[in-house]
């Protein structure tokens, strides 16, 4: 027997899943150790995992084929602010980009209500102080010519008091995302004073234009890089001490795997790879039922994201904003607000209405019910109208404190003038709206209806949740995907993702595309990384190619497309090809009277994604599953806002059987909820699906 798995550590829990050569899968769950060694939570989920699997640790790892894991500690640190302390190395003249930022600067990622309140947003806190940035006399040209080369001897005199006080190093350097040569002297200087400093480059980090953005990039890739580095070296090192065989793979926010150690040199890669985790499971997923247009919601104990598939593919973007800095690196398209089963709820003091989020209560002190914290959550209403069975959470392997959670909801009760039941029930009704308005933005918004969407319901507790927000959206079907295994989908996509990395060059090439300066491009892109995998570890004959572009009008900086670019020479056909690609999804976008003869069409950067096939995880299969309820409990329903007889079962429905509700279907480490009205059944791939309209209703 041999085992692939993956491992997600998530804000609350570090979920583990592992797949057997039979299609088996197993999953298990424990409380994150962000606040001590975040290894110790992994192990103890690991173990967790060993034990459903009827296995040791020891054994478990030794039998893995396969290891991949995804991490937030680079998100932490930033969030946290407890980073290294980074150096930054700039061109003469240019060392304040990062503390001149964008004209957005103050109000990127803010919270839209307070894009007008002067007074509640400001600049964050520089991640560099202005003491340790440096600046050297070099100067490349836009075209990558050296107008002024580097002299070596005055760049090393001013590195020297530099790095006497700094932990790791960023060179940004202008336009030498065209050029990098001054950039990797420069590193080679930095490692002749200090050998084993970190040093990131911004030719390498994020070659893109946009000098802001980039110095971002790479000063973030330094500030987490030391701590990642170090953690990633002690779980590789937990893991082979208790009998791993197989490298470790991490997994990146662009959806794919790469070799623990090429990882470690750029960690603002890992940043975002949970929820990335989660869009390449569905994706897996997807293919296998057929679901072509996909909303994919992960509802965990910290926050809510959401993903999407378009035809098939999981949609892409290139921006990304964390503690109000703006950089720039390919990434699956994963939006995320606080609004998860540990989201603190409260009573506003001006308007006097119910709040949910952002503030979460983590895994420490966690959700009233637990025990250790005091503050009402969405899992202590969950709890109090009858939803979560204290007995019987994570397993029975967690028990929950019912009384604690009543007392602190009853707080947001009194002060709200409700009673304890419409207190709790607020609480879910607020969240499950905070949910639908973000998938509205995700679909609405951008031109896409979301009924013509399948729905994909998971995280810990998203399927609890699923039958609220998918009905505010007028949505008729929901998926929760695997039953169970949806409580720990994302450490599921991180086990089933192929390794893989995006590799891009800015150009700027109008319509009609000069097919000689594309496959110039091209070409040096696709070299690029066919070398970089081979050095990965990977073998030539296994690097499997796609190309894309980013397109606009040219000089129109708000519309940009992402465009398949076809395999094959590059010849004539070929940019027909793309400018009718390109008409075709501007009018899809922004309609057919949007297009312009005025303006020529712009590719403005090429991307190559060269992945390479790991062992995939199987597709789960359905077991027996449940026909009659176990017991039945009283619920407290909202939207009927009344305690309803509800049928109780303990597992999903088998094959042919179909749930009506009110009913909840408890799963180890979640719970499915059928309101009234509503039906859940089993397809033959293990999902659960829940109709969200009555038979009649979607006939």
């Amino acid at each position: 027997m041999t085992y692939t798995i993956g491992v997600d550590i998530g804000g609350t829990f570090s979920d583990c899943v592992a797949v057997d050569d039979r299609g088996r899968v197993f999953n298990g769950k424990a409380l994150s150790t962000h606040a001590t060694n975040p290894v110790e939570g992994v192990l103890e989920g690991l173990t967790r995992l060993a034990e459903e699997a009827g296995e040791t640790l020891e054994s478990l790892l030794a039998a893995t084929s396969e290891f991949s894991h995804g991490t937030t500690i680079g998100t932490n640190l930033m969030v946290e602010r407890k980073g290294a302390r980074v150096g930054l190395v700039a061109t003469k003249g240019h060392g304040d980009a990062l503390q001149i930022m964008r004209g957005r600067g103050r109000t990127a990622g803010v919270a839209a209500d307070l894009l007008l309140n002067v007074r509640a947003t400001d600049k964050p806190a520089p991640l560099v102080p202005h003491r340790d940035v440096v600046e050297v006399a070099e100067r490349v040209l836009a075209d990558g010519s050296v107008l002024a080369a580097l002299d070596d001897d005055a760049a090393r005199e001013i590195l020297r008091p530099l790095l006497e006080n700094v932990d790791a190093v960023s060179i940004s350097l202008i336009w030498a995302f065209r050029n990098p040569v001054h950039e990797q002297r420069l590193r080679e200087l930095v490692h002749e004073i200090r050998p084993d400093i970190f040093v990131s480059i911004s030719s390498e980090t994020a070659p893109r234009l946009g000098e802001y953005e980039r110095t971002v990039a790479t000063v973030i890739n330094s500030y987490v890089g030391p701590a990642s580095s170090r953690y990633l070296g002690a779980l590789e090192t937990a893991l082979q001490e208790r009998g791993l065989k197989t490298p470790v793979f991490i997994m990146q926010s662009n959806g794919g795997v790469l070799p623990v150690e090429t990882a470690r040199h750029r960690p603002v890669q890992t940043i975002g790879s949970g929820p990335a985790g989660g869009l390449a499971g569905t994706a897996f997923i997807a293919r296998r039922t057929g679901h072509k247009n996909v909303i994919a919601t992960d509802m965990g104990g910290t926050s809510f994201e959401v993903g999407l598939l378009v035809d098939g593919r999981p949609v892409l973007t290139s921006e990304k904003i964390i503690d109000q800095y703006t950089f720039k690196i390919p990434q699956l398209d994963v939006r995320s607000i606080a609004c998860g089963g540990g989201s603190i709820a409260r009573v506003d003091q001006h308007s006097g209405g119910l709040r949910v989020g952002p503030e979460s209560a983590g895994s420490n002190p966690g959700p009233a019910c637990y025990g250790t914290g005091t503050l009402p959550t969405v899992t202590d209403a969950d709890v109090v109208l009858g939803f979560i069975d204290p007995d019987r959470f994570l397993g029975s392997a967690m028990k929950l404190d019912k009384a604690a959670a009543v007392a602190a909801v009853q707080k947001i009760a009194e002060e709200a003038e409700l009673s304890l039941e419409e207190a709790a029930s607020g609480i879910l009704r607020v969240n499950s709206h905070s949910a639908a308005i973000l998938i509205r933005q995700r679909t609405i918004e951008q031109g896409l209806d979301p009924r013509d969407f399948a729905l994909y319901a998971f995280g810990g507790a998203g399927p609890l949740h699923a039958f609220a927000f998918a009905h505010e959206l007028d949505i008729d079907q929901v998926v929760i995907p695997m039953g169970n295994g949806a409580s720990t989908l994302s450490a599921y996509g991180i086990a089933a993702s192929d390794a893989m990395e995006v590799f891009e060059e800015e150009c700027a090439i109008r319509a009609p595309f000069d097919t000689d300066a594309l496959a110039d491009v091209i070409g040096r892109l696709e070299e690029r990384a066919v070398k970089q995998m081979v050095a990965a570890g990977f073998k030539e004959e296994q690097v499997r190619l796609t190309r894309t572009a980013q397109a606009r009008y040219a000089e129109q900086y708000l519309q940009e497309l992402n465009l398949p670019v076809p395999s094959g020479p590059v010849d004539e056909s070929f940019s027909d090809t793309l400018s009718a690609t390109f008409a075709e999804e501007y009018s899809r976008l922004y309609s057919a009277t949007a297009l312009s003869v005025l303006h020529a069409s712009e590719i403005f950067t090429i991307r190559v994604m060269a992945s390479v096939p790991l062992q995939t995880a199987p597709t789960a299969k359905p077991t027996a599953g449940e026909t009659e309820p176990a017991r039945e409990r009283e619920v407290f329903w909202p939207g009927h806002e009344r305690w309803i007889p509800t049928n109780v079962y303990d597992g999903p429905p088998a094959l042919g059987v179909t749930i009506q509700g009110p009913a909840l279907v408890q799963l180890p480490h979640t719970t499915i909820a059928v309101a009234p009205g509503q039906s859940l059944e089993t397809d033959t791939y293990a999902n659960c699906i829940l109709h969200t309209q009555k038979q009649e209703t979607r006939a």
